[in-house]
């Protein structure tokens, strides 16, 4: 019995040994957060896997990894050559490619590849941002919202101060783009300066085939198997200050490139990305999810796929319009499918709910405490009430915004109107697009406005838009909506006031609307045009909106900041800013995850699931040239030893969001094993809520992009300047 007894208790020591050493072995789950520059040096990376210095990541005083990011057209990129290459999504390219394409030369369709640097094509209205430097100016900006003569000003104070901020910076160095970012609202603002590379030129988009293999079915999802990437390349002039396209542009020279490390990673490791991630909401209040929720998701996601079904429908019959309009369908897709799973996750995680019983608790505390409840009582009560008001006005907001970005010929009229109400101002004073040194880019951007105008797509979306207006109770007694009040279901009124205002104005004429910026504002304002008028109407009502909006927005930017005060003292700890398109770090684990019961998805793909899923058309369509490099096993170096594949996909556990497309998936050393391209289904919730649970990130893996390049593409020579062995 002894013997029993010693060789069990053996056992159990032996069994808790294991699982101490197998517990040990587990990555940690990594910190919620996009951390700011500011906040690099503060996290302990090293515990978390970190193999180099922080130095080596973010050196304010020197060289870093940091110096290769770039922000691409809203996406991320980064250095990866001396030569000025750059590594981003295929999706992040995608409109510059499309406007390169015409139905004869289909690069989109295609693919590009230039053999040489001549060979390159203009990246049509892409700029790359370099961020230099950065400056908290949160006393200059708070102090000059505090001598604001009421709230209603306080937010136009505000913007006022950040424009003066970036006025006599850009006139101390007119080489730098300087912006003010807003990191806490109501309590801290940061001045960055960057350096802006005007002259990007495509060299290797892959077919859309790969770029965008499973289209929209497989966007947002795992396991995912799209080649989503496209290489770059940036020119300066021959003195190597920014200049626009020019045959005598050179390489740029950036002062960081980084190392591509073709082994890639597996599951377990640590990996960081470094990006300009976009908005988030995770330290806003119920009533803002609410709102999200109940009128700003489904609103979208609604009108959204209404267009892409009406734009399809068009470019069946019309193989250039069909070509033309892709990147707006892609654009529209992707939003549509991020809010329906937005909506997914609020319902499921009961969040608005969560939000509520946050609150409930943060009020107890406060009363809990005399001094606290003098201070922040009134706090959340406050901000019920501002919300209150928002939420009153449910959709109405975006039937304006839907009006100009959807309607070309309501566009034109309003910037007409616009133009009209501000150029009596003197120029520095004006709107930035009516200033007289920007003359010349608003016509362009009308010309461009024209170009794009399809009266045919006019008439059907402007009828579709009063239609909603007409149908919603929150909108339809607003002037000049509230004249259909009654008609939503007899769209025929509609349609007939449509086709009346549009076929009588003067709009649809290019030459005579632009003989009328030569006629003062008095002579425009009285212009009886049936188009102009009803846009005056609606015109009128959203500058009363926008006055009361700019109340609300006042109100919030003191009461948020207090809100965020008490948060701090509530829970003791300090907060990660919200995302706003700044440069952030955020890090996690190659890590799979379960997003059901009794589901598991492991962390890569590869081949043979991409093989499995090709078809001969449609959004799985596969080349026939990687299922004939398949089928023979032609790996080359890029082969996983023991998948016995080429990895396609991986998947981590990084906190991003929009704008981290095309971010470089870096490893314990800083070396690119990835680009970043999308999030799971699940979540598309990061913007409002991160969890260890479900939020997972997607990158195509490098061994792919490096695969493709040089088996698909044949293109050796781009792995030669990476600094990739062909063996």
């Amino acid at each position: 019995m002894k013997r029993n007894r010693k060789l069990r208790k053996s056992i159990h020591l032996l069994l808790v040994s294991l699982s101490l050493i197998f517990i040990a072995n587990i990555p940690p789950a990594p910190e919620e957060g996009m951390f700011p520059l500011s906040e690099i040096r503060n996290l302990d990376l090293r515990s978390a896997g970190l193999k180099i210095s922080i130095d080596e990541v973010y050196n304010p005083n020197g060289i870093s990894i940091v110096d290769a990011l770039v922000n691409v057209g809203g996406c991320t990129g980064s250095f990866v050559s001396p030569e000025g290459l750059i590594f981003t999504n295929h999706h992040c390219v995608f409109d510059a490619v499309q406007k390169a394409s015409t139905t004869e030369n289909n690069y989109l369709k295609d693919g590009f590849l230039a053999k040489t640097r001549n060979e390159e094509i203009i990246a049509s209205g892409l700029t790359c941002r370099i961020t230099d430097s950065y400056e908290d100016v949160s006393d200059l900006i708070l102090k000059a919202a505090d001598e604001a003569e009421d709230i209603s000003k306080r937010s136009e104070a505000i913007s006022k101060k950040i424009r003066e901020i970036i006025r006599e910076e850009e006139e101390k160095d007119p080489s730098i783009k300087a912006e003010v970012s807003e990191m806490f609202i109501g309590q801290s603002y940061v001045l960055f300066r960057y350096k802006t590379i005007n002259d990007v030129r495509i060299v290797y988009a892959p077919p859309r085939s790969i770029g965008e293999f499973g289209g929209e079915s497989d966007n947002w999802v795992w396991p995912r198997h799209t080649g989503d990437f496209a290489f770059l390349r940036a020119y300066v002039a021959p003195d190597g200050s920014p200049a626009k396209y020019s045959e005598e542009n050179i390489p740029y020279s950036p002062k960081k490139y980084l190392k591509v490390n073709p082994n890639g990673a597996e599951e377990g490791d640590f990996v960081f990305l470094l990006g300009y991630p976009g908005r988030t909401f995770k330290h806003y209040p119920s009533h803002y999810i609410r709102y999200q929720q109940e009128y700003q998701l489904p609103y979208i996601s609604g009108f959204f796929r209404w267009m892409i079904n009406l734009y399809e429908e068009k470019g069946e019959a019309d193989p250039e319009f069909a070509l033309r309009i892709s990147p707006r369908i892609k654009a529209y897709a992707n939003v549509e499918k991020n809010y329906n799973g937005k909506l997914i996750g609020l319902e499921r995680l009961n969040l608005v709910q969560k939000k509520i019983d946050e609150e409930k608790e943060l009020q107890q505390f406060i009363e809990s405490d005399p001094q606290l409840k003098e201070k922040y009582n009134e706090v959340l009560s406050e901000i019920e009430k501002v919300y209150a008001e928002t939420l009153a006005k449910g959709r109405l907001p975006f039937i304006f915004t839907m009006l100009i970005r959807n309607v070309s010929a309501y566009n034109l009229a309003n910037l007409l109107i616009d133009y009209a109400s501000e150029i009596d101002k003197p120029s520095s004073e004006r709107k930035s697009l009516f200033r007289d040194d920007n003359r010349l880019t608003m016509f362009l951007q009308i010309h461009d406005i024209y170009n794009e105008m399809n009266p045919e797509i006019d008439k059907r979306v402007l009828t579709k838009i009063l239609y909603d207006a007409a149908s919603f109770p929150e909108v339809n007694n607003v002037n000049p909506f509230n004249r259909f009040s009654g008609a939503a279901l007899n769209k025929n009124i509609i349609s007939e006031f449509v086709t009346n205002i549009l076929e009588n104005s003067i709009i649809y004429d290019r030459e005579k609307y632009l003989e009328l910026f030569d006629k003062t504002s008095d002579e425009i304002k009285n212009i009886d045009d049936p188009l102009l008028n009803f846009t005056r109407e609606v015109y009128q009502t959203k500058q009363e909106e926008d006055k009361l909006t700019a109340v609300r927005e006042g109100k919030l930017n003191i009461l948020l900041a207090k809100l965020m005060d008490m948060k701090k003292l509530w829970m003791d700890k300090s907060f990660i800013p919200d995302a706003n398109r700044t440069l952030r770090l955020t890090y996690g684990y190659v890590r799979g995850y379960s997003p059901a019961d009794a589901v598991y998805y492991s962390p890569i793909t590869t081949l043979r699931g991409l093989i499995e899923k090709g078809r001969d058309e449609g959004e799985y369509y596969l080349p026939k040239v990687i299922r004939e490099l398949y089928n023979k096993k032609d790996f080359g170096r890029f082969k996983h030893p023991k998948l016995n594949d080429v990895p396609v996909a991986i998947l981590y556990n990084t906190d991003t969001s929009g704008g981290n497309s095309g971010s470089p998936v870096l490893n314990a050393y800083g070396e690119v094993v990835g680009v970043n391209f999308d999030r799971s289904f699940e979540a598309t919730i990061n913007d409002f809520v991160w969890s260890e649970d479900y939020s997972r990130s997607i990158g195509v893996d490098i061994r792919y992009v490096l695969w493709v390049t040089q088996k698909v593409a044949g293109a050796d020579f781009l792995l030669e300047e990476l600094g990739v062995s062909l063996q």
